[in-house]
């Protein structure tokens, strides 16, 4: 009887749910909880005042709400490896050398030179912590102009792999 109810299954496709049903457990076991992920950009020409927090004005997307525009701070929810990225494009009237910091400590920079309109960008896979904050800084002691109209300088992180 139980090999006739096994067969019946195999033959009408009621194994398939069970198949189903393991493979998004095994994807919640990769990948429990919500997904997190921000782009943020600078709607227009900006100046930024020497080691301040650079913050991005216009929100393309904030899953998770981790990004703050009102401080420019990404405050990580959930323990895992990110994907971190930062463009720049200085305005041609001066350098502007950026940071991307964590909990205040350099994990890279980012550099457009005067006289011309160079686009630059670094991408980061960190390991990051719940409560770790992530932000882009002016690391010159004197204001950068960014030359913008709504996509050169962008900021965005993603969660890959929650830990």
């Amino acid at each position: 009887m139980l090999a006739l109810l096994l067969i019946s299954a195999m033959l009408f496709g009621c194994t398939d749910g069970w198949h189903a049903d393991s493979r998004s457990r095994y994807i919640d076991m990769i990948y429990p909880g919500p997904p997190v992920a921000f782009t943020v950009v600078l709607s227009r020409n900006t100046h930024v005042s020497g080691h301040a927090v650079v913050k991005y004005d216009s929100v393309l997307t904030n899953v998770g709400r981790a990004y703050s525009p009102s401080t420019g701070i990404f405050t990580v929810p959930h323990k895992g490896i990110y994907t971190i990225s930062c463009s720049l494009l200085g305005d041609a009237s001066n350098s502007v050398l950026l940071e991307i910091k964590k909990n205040g400590r350099k994990m890279a920079k980012v550099y457009s030179a005067s006289g011309t309109h160079p686009h630059s960008a670094q991408i980061l896979q960190l390991l990051l912590n719940e409560g770790d904050e992530i932000w882009i800084q002016n690391s010159f002691g004197h204001t950068a102009k960014f030359h913008d109209h709504g996509s050169y300088n962008t900021f965005s992180a993603a969660l890959i792999a929650r830990l």
